[in-house]
C-alpha cells in the first residue's frame, strides 16, 4: 500500500480512538474505545492502522447531569441512604496509536477527569447534612489497548477485529470538603481492569455501518472498592456528503470533506461493592442517541463533534441522571 493511499485510510481510522474510562454510576462519563475515522465518533470501527503509521490527538467529553437542589438531595437520602450528585464532568484525553502491521494496532490514552459541584449525603457519624465537595479533579488511569483484525473481505469493504485493553490505576487520593473522596468520585478506581471485545465495519458506497462491543472486568481497587464490570455496545451509520465511504478508505485525495454520523451508544454497569457490601445506589444501563458531524480539512487531520441525548436511563436506586453529553475530537495522522 503506497503512502498516498495510507494517509486517507489512516484518517478513516484515527478519529474514533475514543475514550475508554474507568467508569461507574450514572454520574461518570462513558465513551466507546478504539480506532476509526470516516465513520463513527464514539463507536469503534473494525479497521486497523496501516503498518508504520501513527495517529495522535485530543478527545474531550463534557457531560451535564440533572442535579437536584441540596434540599432535594437531603430528602432523597431519607429513601435511598447515602446519595451523591454532580453537576457536570469534563474529561479531556490525549492519545497515540501505532500500526504495528496492517492487521495490528497498539495505542495508549491518558485522561484527566474534572468534576464540578460534587455533593453528597452520607449516613454515618451521626451527620446527615449535605456536604459540598467542590470541584475535584485528577488524572485517570492510563489505558493501553490492542486491536487485531481477524477478517477482512477481498474487496476490503468488511472488517472484523478483536480488541483487548488494560486500564491501570490513576489518582485515588483526591480530597473534597477536607476529606478523601469515596472511590466512585475519584478520577480512578485504583484498579487494574482488563477488557475485551469485537468491532465490525461494513462500507456501502456513501454509507458506512460500524458496531462494537467491549466487556470490562473490574477488579478491587482503592478503599476496598470494586466499581463494577461494564459492557459497552455501539452501532453507527455514517454518510459521506461528497464521494463515497469506499473512496474515503482507499484513494489518495480527501474527497469527502463533511461526514454525518448517527450513533446509538449503550453503557451497562454492574453494581459497586465496597468491603464486600453492595451499594444499592449503583449499577445502570444508559443508551445515548448521538448525532454528529466530522470535518476533514486535509489528508492528515480531521475534527468531529457529537451531541448525545440519553433515550434509556435504567438506574438502580438514586444516581444523578445524565442530561446530555458533548464529545469533541481532533486527530492528526503521520
Amino acid at each position: 500500500m503506497s503512502f498516498s493511499k495510507k494517509v486517507p485510510l489512516l484518517m478513516f481510522l484515527t478519529s474514533a480512538l475514543a475514550i475508554y474510562s474507568n467508569t461507574t454510576r450514572a454520574d461518570h462519563g462513558s465513551m466507546g474505545f478504539g480506532i476509526g475515522t470516516a465513520s463513527p465518533i464514539i463507536t469503534q470501527t473494525g479497521i486497523t492502522l496501516p503498518t508504520g503509521m501513527w495517529a495522535s490527538g485530543l478527545i474531550a467529553q463534557f457531560t451535564d447531569f440533572d442535579t437536584p437542589s441540596p434540599s432535594a438531595l437531603h430528602d432523597l437520602s431519607k429513601d435511598y441512604g447515602d446519595v451523591h450528585s454532580v453537576k457536570s464532568q469534563l474529561t479531556p484525553s490525549i492519545f497515540a496509536a501505532y500500526g504495528v502491521t496492517d492487521n495490528l494496532s497498539l495505542g495508549i490514552r491518558l485522561p484527566y477527569v474534572q468534576r464540578f459541584d460534587v455533593g453528597g449525603v452520607d449516613h454515618h457519624g451521626g451527620h446527615h447534612d449535605v456536604s459540598d465537595q467542590g470541584n475535584p479533579g485528577g488524572f485517570g488511569g492510563v489505558s493501553l489497548f490492542s486491536q487485531y483484525r481477524i477478517f477482512n473481505s477481498v474487496d476490503n469493504l468488511n472488517h472484523l477485529s478483536l480488541v483487548t485493553a488494560l486500564t491501570t490505576p490513576g489518582a485515588t487520593h483526591v480530597r473534597g470538603a477536607g476529606e478523601r473522596l469515596e472511590t466512585h468520585s475519584q478520577p480512578s478506581g485504583g484498579s487494574w481492569n482488563p477488557a475485551a471485545g469485537f468491532s465490525f465495519t461494513r462500507a456501502m458506497g456513501k454509507v458506512s455501518f460500524d458496531s462494537n462491543i467491549l466487556y470490562t472486568l473490574a477488579t478491587k481497587g482503592a478503599q476496598r472498592t470494586n466499581l463494577g464490570d461494564t459492557f459497552d455496545y455501539n452501532v453507527a451509520l455514517s454518510y459521506a456528503f461528497v464521494g463515497t465511504a469506499r473512496n474515503n478508505l482507499f484513494v489518495g485525495s480527501n474527497n469527502s470533506t463533511w461526514t454525518g454520523i448517527l450513533e446509538l451508544n449503550g453503557h451497562w454497569q454492574d453494581r459497586q461493592k465496597t468491603a464486600g457490601l453492595t451499594d444499592s445506589n449503583s449499577g445502570s444501563n444508559i443508551i445515548y442517541l448521538s448525532p454528529g458531524i466530522r470535518y476533514s480539512g486535509g489528508k492528515n487531520w480531521n475534527t468531529a463533534l457529537s451531541i448525545g441525548t440519553p433515550i434509556v436511563k435504567n438506574i438502580n436506586g438514586y444516581q444523578t441522571p445524565p442530561d446530555y453529553r458533548v464529545t469533541y475530537r481532533f486527530v492528526v495522522a503521520f
